[in-house]
């Protein structure tokens, strides 16, 4: 009976051992899951407040000289970068948006007076990214008159014919799709797109708008 005793405390101290042991392991990863989510919900909000910092500088430095292009650029991608962080579909979002488009333009009207190579780079670059913001906004006409200044930037760039004819489909400009579809198949007639830019340019050209000849 005493041998009974002594294995039943000793299953009682395993047992208790190892209950204690898991509501120990319990404790630690789940503070440490608390805390990696308050650590995560903290650098979001470290980011943000960066990105605030940043575009308030960057805007008393453009106060003091409106032509720096590079300042306005930056802004603008600061813009963007805040707007990714705010909630989807926002007025917040949109705003950041806006704001990031009047930077862009800002930089590209400073940039369009520079020579060089360099300048007409980074001008290509700025232009790319106010196409973007554009179609974040889906202001699909915007967008379309922006590739008129690319393709003018890039005359023998098929692709950017192609990128402009599709938004522009996008933006019901039927028209704007076609000579830009055009220049396309002149530019690269043996593209795998030219089949499908063929038969929309058919069809749009015999009083059909089968835009979804493009695949967009």
């Amino acid at each position: 009976m005493l041998l009974d005793r002594r294995k039943v405390k000793f299953w009682q101290k395993v047992v208790f051992g190892t209950m204690a042991g898991l509501m120990a392991a319990f404790l630690i990863f789940g503070y440490s899951g608390v805390l990696s989510g308050c650590q995560w919900f903290g650098a979001q909000q470290s980011a943000t407040q960066q990105l605030d910092d940043e575009i308030a500088t960057l805007k008393a430095r453009l106060a003091a000289d409106p032509a720096d292009a590079a300042a306005w650029r930056k802004l603008g991608e600061d813009y963007v970068l805040r707007a990714n962080q705010q909630k989807e579909g926002s007025a917040a979002q949109r705003a950041d948006w806006r704001a990031a488009v009047t930077a862009y333009r800002r930089a590209d009207r400073l940039l369009a007076r520079q020579k060089g190579a360099e300048a007409k780079r980074l001008r290509l670059d700025t232009l790319d990214q106010l196409v973007n913001v554009y179609l974040f906004l889906e202001d699909y006409a915007a967008a379309t008159a922006v590739y008129g200044r690319i393709t003018d930037l890039k005359p023998r760039d098929p692709q950017a014919f192609f990128d402009m004819a599709t938004v522009a489909i996008k933006a019901g400009d039927t028209n704007t799709a076609i000579l830009a579809f055009r220049r396309f198949l002149e530019l690269a007639p043996d593209s795998p797109e030219a089949p499908a830019v063929r038969q929309w340019l058919k069809d749009a050209t015999s009083g059909q708008t089968g835009s979804g000849g493009t695949g967009q």
